[in-house]
């Protein structure tokens, strides 16, 4: 029998099928037959610049989606591809342009406004993105993801109920979206307004695990691309600040994650085996945050300080935000890899075949939390960037330091904990020399106490400090770090309700400043007296910076490590003396601090002579290095 011989309309239709299966190599092939036979068929090359992006071949897609342009230059769709392209490796200017040009094209693209809704939320202009997805739903009012992506904004704007709105109207016309689903169970307050309110949203999230869990038990059809979307669409980083013991939630909800991506990508949860050649040790990290950011301030030096005759260095980045940090970082490892594609990263990192990978910031990212889940390397490692355990099978390690853990830390963790010398890090001294003077009214006689942390991370059960305090001392005030408007305004409605009904008006002993540079962030901690730590997330990154200028630090260390950083950093200096025992002893602290100034000087002086001990310590690096030439060399 004679095979029947396509024409060009039919050989693209069959392009498309294999395509839309993921059979790209067949997809390509049918695609430059079309081409060969016709040089301006424009779907053609559309279609490839897709193809070439899924391949990631940024290069080659830009190619061919300008070939479809210049051919037809009101092909909008193709327009709106580049614009995702160039989204994706953060050219956001010229993302723009090409969005404004869809529809300019046609004025009812809705793909391009709710693309352009996307780049304004990723830039911080909220109300342009609102506008744009309002838009894209008022030209299609059942436009999923404009409807989802609206939704997601609000939960970030704290605006719940609108977000829950959005996904519960999506659910309508879809039940069975696993996107929305997926959102409404991340759909957390940013800051909580009562412990009521965190034990309603704690429960909520438990539920909404079983439901979906359920919704995938009973419903066969998910594509791959609607899990990849699901798991994409937002991780549970808010409920990490809800001060309680999540570790069972963590695992039930990595047991969801791990329960995907085992159909998504199940090739990679199979054993890794390790390099039977070990001249050298292959060591990849991965983050989201290789810039100037706390991430990379507290562990570079992990990166840059490893032996180089020992170890080869990987650097995997999920983010396309670049700066002169990002620039060191590439110029210190032996390989350095950045995509926002999910697959792309997954790939490179198991053909890199690893020997130990380690994860700096696993809850951050959905990025992260869908490679984490996998199995990339024979020993994959989780750390304290954001402390907090995984709860996935694939992560064999947590890497602490041993000054931040007690006797009964393991408890805490789903991976098996090891507790490096210290803190764990080797931290540079951060550089002092451009110190900016902050421009707040000429201080008073008063002590000025100082919460360095986001608003978010400080919780209802402890705003009576404060109030504690003003009743043993009024000659104080409290200076906090503006969050946004909305997150502000919560904290400071809470906190202004407490004063109240005890007589006192929080606003004359309060001040909050706007959001600012490093070097204003450093005059701000110069202009302060005393740091007043936070409760159940210890500052960390920040408490170095206050002990670098020699200011006095109360900490009252939680049972979990995310508790303990500051207690960590007091027991490095050997000051026990501001570690306090209770909350009461907290504030007995706090006020001998601002009124016997000799127990300040004495604290003060402990800090300016022990000080050196805690930056650019190298044990932390040798022990890990040690660790892990034990574990590959003793891992079967």
């Amino acid at each position: 029998m004679n095979k029947k011989i396509l024409n060009i309309e039919e050989t693209f239709t069959l392009a498309v099928q294999n395509h839309k299966k993921n059979n790209l190599m067949a997809a390509e092939k049918l695609y430059n037959e079309i081409l060969k036979k016709n040089p301006n068929y424009v779907g053609a090359y559309n279609n490839l610049g897709i193809l070439y992006n899924q391949y990631g071949n940024n290069q080659k897609a830009a190619h061919y989606y300008k070939k479809a342009i210049q051919i037809n230059p009101n092909h909008v769709d193709a327009h709106n591809n580049l614009g995702i392209l160039y989204n994706q490796y953060g050219n956001f200017k010229k993302a723009v342009h090409c969005y404004e040009k869809a529809i300019q094209i046609n004025p009812n693209h809705v793909d391009a406004h709710n693309n352009l809704g996307n780049i304004f939320k990723k830039i911080g202009k909220n109300q342009k993105a609102i506008d744009y997805y309002e838009k894209a739903i008022q030209i299609n009012p059942n436009h999923i993801d404009a409807n989802n992506n609206l939704g997601a904004l609000f939960n970030e704007l704290g605006k719940h109920q609108k977000a829950k709105n959005c996904y519960e109207k999506v659910i309508k016309i879809d039940p069975n979206n696993l996107t929305s689903h997926w959102l409404a169970m991340n759909n957390f307050p940013v800051i909580y307004k009562s412990l009521e309110e965190i034990d309603h949203y704690r429960k909520k999230f438990e539920n909404s695990i079983k439901k979906i869990n359920k919704l995938i038990d009973n419903q066969s059809h998910f594509t791959r691309q609607q899990f990849i979307n699901a798991i994409s669409s937002s991780t549970n980083f808010y409920l990490h600040y809800q001060g309680k013991d999540i570790l069972e939630l963590q695992k039930d909800y990595a047991s969801l994650i791990e329960r995907i991506t085992q159909k998504t990508h199940q090739e990679f949860h199979k054993e890794k085996k390790k390099n039977t050649s070990l001249k050298h040790f292959k060591i990849g990290f991965v983050s989201s945050f290789l810039r100037k950011h706390t991430v990379t301030k507290l562990f570079k030096n992990w990166i840059f300080k490893l032996d180089e005759k020992k170890f080869k260095k990987f650097v995997y980045y999920s983010d396309n935000e670049f700066d002169d940090i990002t620039d060191q970082i590439k110029q210190k490892v032996d390989h350095f890899y950045n995509h926002t594609n999910v697959d792309q990263l997954i790939n490179q990192i198991s053909e890199d075949n690893l020997d130990i990978l380690i994860y700096l910031d696993i809850g951050m990212s959905p990025i992260i939390q869908i490679i984490s889940s996998l199995r990339l390397a024979p020993i994959q490692c989780n750390t304290w960037g954001h402390p907090i355990t995984s709860g996935f099978k694939n992560i064999d390690y947590y890497l602490s330091g041993e000054l931040m853990e007690d006797q009964n830390s393991q408890q805490h963790y789903s991976e098996k904990l090891i507790s490096l010398p210290g803190l764990g890090i080797n931290y540079d001294f951060p550089n002092l020399s451009k110190i900016k003077k902050t421009n707040i009214l000429k201080k008073s006689k008063r002590t000025i106490f100082l919460n360095l942390q986001s608003l978010f991370k400080l919780l209802p059960q402890d705003d009576h400090i404060y109030l504690e305090i003003i009743k043993k001392n009024q000659n104080c005030c409290f200076w906090f770090l503006q969050g946004k408007n909305f997150v502000t305004s919560i904290f400071k409605e809470r906190i202004s309700n407490l004063f109240k009904n005890e007589g006192y008006s929080f606003e004359k002993f309060s001040y909050f400043h706007p959001k600012c540079s490093q070097e204003e962030f450093f005059g701000l901690i110069q202009q302060s007296d005393i740091i007043l730590d936070s409760f159940n997330w210890s500052g960390g990154n920040t408490s170095l910076e206050a002990i670098s200028l020699d200011k006095p630090i109360v900490t009252y260390p939680s049972r979990f490590m995310r508790g303990r950083h500051t207690y960590g950093i007091l027991k490095t200096l050997e000051i026990g003396e501001t570690i306090a025992s209770s909350k009461k002893n907290y504030v007995e602290i706090a006020v001998k601090l601002a009124t016997d100034i000799n127990f300040r000087k004495f604290v003060i002086d402990k800090i300016k002579n022990n000080k050196k001990k805690l930056f650019n310590n190298d044990k932390p690096i040798r022990f890990l290095e040690n660790v892990i030439k034990k574990k590959l060399t003793t891992y079967s």
